[in-house]
């Protein structure tokens, strides 16, 4: 079984907040989210993490600017389509085999990509690395504009619809992603699946020519 593995789907690959963090406030008669200055919330503000039930962050948040592309970090099918602005615009791609996640043990694996301004696919979309597949945002409960991005390890159902293995790990099945980047980015396989197209193109062309 191979191991998993994540494309960097922003560049560069900078973390606002990690797996597991504490960092965003949230008001709840306005509905607005803030990012923590210290230790604890200000005056009428309260954990977003601890308010929905999760022991903390259940991604990483990563640096992009507004309306930056953002790229595919592992080939799979597109299987969630969040559309309402209020939650946040997301995109979740399920994996198209198991995968080995170390001590996780073999499943699919869910990649969700949220807070974003639009999208390039819909549900049920054959997604490669290096494709783009949305821009970056602020919808949602987010307090600038940035990607969050995680990873929960999925199996399917009977009827063919799939569940989070870890739901009640606290933080609604996701795991912590670091250790499955690759360091390598997937806008940099784009260009390469481009040159590998116009190398064919052009092989092709000479071939007509004979």
């Amino acid at each position: 079984m191979k191991k998993f593995e994540l494309w960097y789907s922003a560049k560069p690959y900078y973390i606002g907040q990690l797996f597991g963090e504490d960092k965003a406030c949230y008001n709840l008669e306005t509905k607005k989210t803030i990012g923590k200055e210290g230790l604890t919330c200000p005056i009428g503000f309260v954990s977003l993490y601890q308010h929905f039930g999760m022991k903390g962050h259940t991604g990483e948040d990563l640096m992009a600017k507004n309306g930056q592309p953002l790229y595919c970090s592992q080939d799979g099918v597109v299987e969630e389509v969040e559309t309402e602005e209020a939650r946040g615009l997301g995109l979740g791609i399920i994996t198209d085999e198991k995968y080995d996640l170390g001590e996780y043990g073999e499943h699919y694996v869910k990649c969700r990509y949220w807070h974003l301004k639009g999208f390039t696919v819909n549900k049920g979309d054959q997604v490669k690395v290096g494709q783009i597949i949305g821009y970056a945002d602020n919808t949602g409960f987010s307090a600038g504009d940035h990607l969050h991005f995680e990873i929960k390890p999925v199996e399917k159902n009977t009827d063919g619809t799939y569940y989070n293995v870890f739901q009640t790990n606290g933080y609604y099945g996701s795991i912590n992603p670091q250790p499955y980047w690759n360091k390598v980015y997937s806008q940099d396989i784009w260009f390469f699946y481009k040159l590998i197209e116009l190398i064919k193109l052009t092989i092709n062309f000479f071939k007509t020519k004979k």
